[in-house]
């Protein structure tokens, strides 16, 4: 079970043509619809995948080609309509967010090699030796030209914060000469250790920049007048400032003419978008069926944009938005299921055991919502959310009888600073309480049945799914671990560079907090699980080695718990092989069926 095809990113080139990334099995492809409708593929020899942290920020275009990072090689150029793609960057690091300047001399790019993180300015001809333009911080993302070439935008951190946790946004003056470029003078415009900040980007004019900040418990769209150096804020909100998991995440475009921009703000899960005029007046777009958005971009030259669209009964799709109505670039599936294969969906909420309010998106079979087998989902991160989109989980599940409930615990994002900020120090705890006190909750109104209960989650997930078991036996009857954390200490040392501080937030500093790393690392604790236990691992995974899902499958083993150990060769940090995919979900409804007798 899973989608045919992925999308992940799209954007539009001078001509006005629309471009997305569609992935097809281990490999992804760029693909090109022209002005008349037609679909090409850009890349059918290449395999389109940018290599900083998590990837992300894969393509891009400038006046007059295709800017795309080749799957564990360089950054390549590749003329359009016609020509041949050519590196223009050494093949040594990985690369992300290639950006062209305006003026077509440079592009800007995030490099990082030997664990070192740069902002690196390359010649479009490759003709010339990049040059490291901005160093010094730990982490860097989303470069921006502004419309003159001389101004670069650009969010930078460091550990041990996350970009959602503290980061700042800089704007740099270029100085051009024959022997390269450098940077003249730097200003921070926003931003903190303690200040998440997101997106800077130029309007079309050059007289605003705007982003994404926080204040208090909210999120704020700013605007600074590069005329009157006035900053504004123009939409307060709960859930403008996604978690930067990934290069190239965008939460709003600007309109070609300069008079506003759309921008992404779900409330409750449910996708929205909002029109905001320079002025501050905002309005809602029409979002049709639909009920999750992402990656949104304007057409550089028309009333409208292009975004990631789905909904529980519609699967991704590249949707186009144009003088008030929607259309359709690419579909991610056939769409030739009938409606009662899909879910129906609705946000919910219960209290936790400390009266806390706490969040769920819940997916139904169409028909009886009566003592259900249950599936309880819980998303990776943690700083992350379950929106109202399409869910192949959901949709596997509930099609074959069964409730899902993705729980949002606290510690996700998209309902409030203080919400997302309630994980800190607690992990391993408050989401194992959230995801078990949203299962009683559903078995309290009838609709779960107590003796058909399952909960499953990778990465993260993995982890809160594992400290259920230990510490809340019999609730869960079965488990689902996909590449999920199993020692916390071990993951301190050996992740990779994006989160190697991340658990200074959510457990504590070590050494000083070397007892709580312990207390909540399930592989200590695995002779207390008793409940059937499912563990699926890539063995390529640079996030969670596969050595912990095998030191806790070889505990379980010893003490005799049920359980499986399934290790995908030729995979990561989740699953991208086609192959991978059906193999996987026809072992999980096994393991299930074998585990409840039916």
């Amino acid at each position: 079970m899973g989608l045919r095809l992925r999308l992940d990113d799209l954007a539009w080139n001078a001509q006005g043509e629309l471009a997305w990334l569609e992935g097809r099995s281990d490999r992804s492809t760029v693909m090109l619809r022209g002005r008349e409708g037609g679909v090409r593929e850009l890349t059918p020899e290449h395999s389109v995948r940018a290599g900083v942290g998590y990837g992300g920020g894969d393509f891009a275009f400038d006046r007059e080609a295709l800017l795309f990072v080749e799957r564990g090689g360089p950054l390549q150029r590749k003329p359009l309509p016609r020509g041949l793609a050519k590196p223009i960057l050494p093949r040594f690091g990985s690369t992300a967010s290639p950006t062209p300047s305006p003026d077509g001399r440079w592009i800007a790019c995030v490099h990082t090699l030997d664990n070192e993180d740069v902002i690196a300015l390359c010649d479009p001809t490759g003709k010339r030796w990049p040059i490291d333009l901005v160093r010094g911080a730990d982490f860097y993302m989303q470069p921006a030209w502004s419309p003159d070439s001389r101004r670069l935008a650009w969010v930078e951190w460091n550990h041990p914060q996350m970009s959602w946790d503290g980061a700042t946004i800089v704007v740099g003056i270029l100085e051009n000469s024959t022997a390269g470029a450098t940077i003249v003078s730097r200003e921070i415009v926003d931003g903190g250790t303690d200040e998440p900040i997101h997106q800077p980007c130029w309007s079309p004019d050059g007289h605003h920049l705007a982003w994404i900040a926080t204040e208090g418990d909210d999120h704020v769209l700013k605007l600074r007048d590069e005329r009157t150096r006035q900053t504004r804020i123009l939409l307060r909100d709960k859930a403008l400032l996604p978690p930067a998991w990934v290069q190239g995440t965008r939460s709003f475009s600007w309109k070609h003419d300069s008079s506003g921009l759309w921008i992404l703000s779900p409330v409750l899960g449910r996708g929205r978008i909002l029109w905001v005029a320079l002025d501050g007046s905002a309005e809602a777009i029409p979002t049709d069926d639909y009920a999750n958005f992402a990656q949104i971009a304007a057409s550089p030259c028309g009333n409208g944009f292009a975004v990631l669209a789905s909904s529980p009964a519609i699967p991704d799709r590249v949707a186009i938005w144009e003088d008030g109505e929607w259309s359709v670039a690419a579909h991610s599936d056939p769409e030739d299921l009938p409606e009662e294969a899909y879910p129906v969906c609705e946000d919910v909420s219960w209290t936790g055991p400390d009266k806390a309010t706490i969040h769920g998106i819940l997916y139904l079979p169409r028909g009886s919502r009566q003592n259900l087998p249950l599936l309880v989902g819980v998303h990776g991160g943690p700083t992350s959310q379950r929106g109202m989109g399409f869910h192949p989980d959901a949709c596997f599940f509930t099609s074959r009888g069964w409730a899902v409930l993705e729980v949002n615990y606290r510690g996700s994002t998209g309902y409030g600073e203080a919400y997302r900020k309630a994980l800190d120090g607690r992990w391993g705890e408050i989401d194992v309480e959230d995801c078990v006190r949203g299962a009683q909750a559903l078995i309290e109104r009838g609709l779960a049945d107590p003796a058909r209960t399952a909960i499953k989650g990778g990465s993260s997930g993995g982890l809160t799914v594992l400290n259920a078991l230990i510490r809340h036996p019999g609730v869960f009857k079965v488990g689902i671990s996909n590449f999920g954390v199993t020692d916390l200490e071990a993951l301190a040392r050996t992740t990779h560079k994006f989160e190697e501080r991340y658990l200074d937030r959510l457990v504590g500093p070590l050494p000083e907090a070397r007892e709580t790393y312990r207390s909540r690392s399930p592989v200590l604790h695995a002779d207390q699980i008793r409940d059937h236990l499912a563990l699926f691992q890539g063995m390529e995974d640079r996030v969670v080695p596969p050595e912990q899902a095998r030191d806790l499958a070889a505990v379980l083993k010893k003490n005799g718990t049920p359980h499986l150990l399934r290790l995908y060769e030729g995979e990561g940090h989740g699953w991208r092989k086609a192959e991978t995919i059906s193999a996987y979900y026809t072992e999980v409804l096994s393991f299930l069926e074998e585990s409840f007798g039916t």
